[in-house]
């Protein structure tokens, strides 16, 4: 496990959203068109994007503040309702005639049937890009890493994120991203960026066929975009670590997938938190692969915390010395 002797401080900066569920049962077909008809029986909303970063750094123990752009509507006063829940720092702007996002996720038991979206995509204001960027300024020394987490959303704007980045640089703050396009210039001299093996392909230009090839692309990564680090996330074999030049896959946890619904944010969260504790990529992309192996036995955007991530070790531990044991009796 890595060390956990403190709280960190974590900013996350990015595109807020709603996570919304309606949830029922389905066993019939509509008479009027061939649809499924789910009877609703229960509703909820949750922090969805970048609230679900912030949900699980929350779980895990971090004192988390964020700033961001919403709506001047009623999904931006659930949001910071959601957000004053966990405790969360918030620094927000409303900007008007911008819809704050909501993902309204049709659930028949834990299987969606049908998602429908309420959200703007456009570029935030040059001035509230201003507004932010003098906030960052003002508060900096106060986090331990700064989290992006970018869905294309236009809060994270090239010129906003280049000038995060290169604050954060100069002020010695890691800054970790979790990429959304193909365009990664906007994310170069950060710590971290942590693309999935989609989205290194493209970036790349590499088709990640076999070893040799995920090693070169995490070298072009991290040459072509100036980061300390490069890694690549593997889905269920794991995540892709590049240290002296030498591949290194980082298994993952064996487990039993209900649903991968922002297992992405955990990931980011989980890798963010540990690497503000100083902790080495190894043992923080261990900790992320636990961390993901227990959301995605949960179903939605879900959280997770330290005593379910130290089961899970435990548990890994067992299994392993059970191994030994038996390798040694034969």
């Amino acid at each position: 496990m890595i060390n956990i002797e403190k709280k960190p401080k974590v900013l996350v900066i990015g595109d807020l959203m709603i996570d919304s569920y309606l949830i029922g049962s389905c066993d019939r077909i509509a008479t009027d068109a061939p649809i499924p008809v789910v009877d609703i029986k229960e509703e909820k909303s949750v922090l969805g994007g970048a609230g679900n970063v912030i949900r699980n750094l929350a779980s895990l123990g971090a004192k988390v503040s964020v700033m961001s752009v919403v709506g001047n509507d009623d999904n931006a006063k659930l949001l910071k309702h959601l957000l004053d829940e966990i405790q969360t720092k918030s620094f927000l702007i409303e900007q008007k005639g911008r819809k704050t996002s909501k993902k309204t996720r049709i659930m028949a038991g834990i299987s969606q049937v049908f998602r429908f979206d309420h959200e703007s995509k456009n570029n935030i204001s040059f001035d509230n890009v201003k507004s932010l960027y003098s906030k960052l300024v003002e508060k900096i020394k106060a986090y331990d890493v700064i989290l992006l987490a970018d869905y294309g959303k236009g809060v994270l704007t090239k010129d906003f994120t280049q000038k995060i980045i290169s604050y954060a640089n100069k002020n010695s703050v890691k800054t970790i991203v979790d990429p959304y396009g193909s365009d990664y210039s906007k994310y170069k001299g950060a710590t971290l960026i942590i693309p999935n093996k989609e989205e290194a392909q493209a970036v790349t230009k590499i088709e990640i066929s076999n070893d040799d090839k995920l090693l070169d692309a995490l070298k072009v990564i991290k040459k072509d975009f100036e980061t300390e680090y490069a890694i690549i996330t593997l889905a269920e074999e794991g995540i892709a670590v590049l240290k002296e030049n030498k591949l290194s896959v980082m298994p993952t946890v064996p487990l039993e997938v209900y649903d991968v619904t922002g297992s992405g944010d955990t990931v980011l969260a989980s890798i963010g938190y540990a690497l503000s504790l100083n902790n080495s990529i190894y043992d923080s992309v261990e900790f992320a692969n636990l961390a993901t192996g227990v959301v995605l036995r949960k179903t939605g955007t879900a959280t997770v915390s330290i005593e379910e991530i130290q089961s899970d070790q435990v548990y890994l531990d067992r299994k392993l010395i059970e191994k030994n044991l038996a390798c040694k009796v034969k």
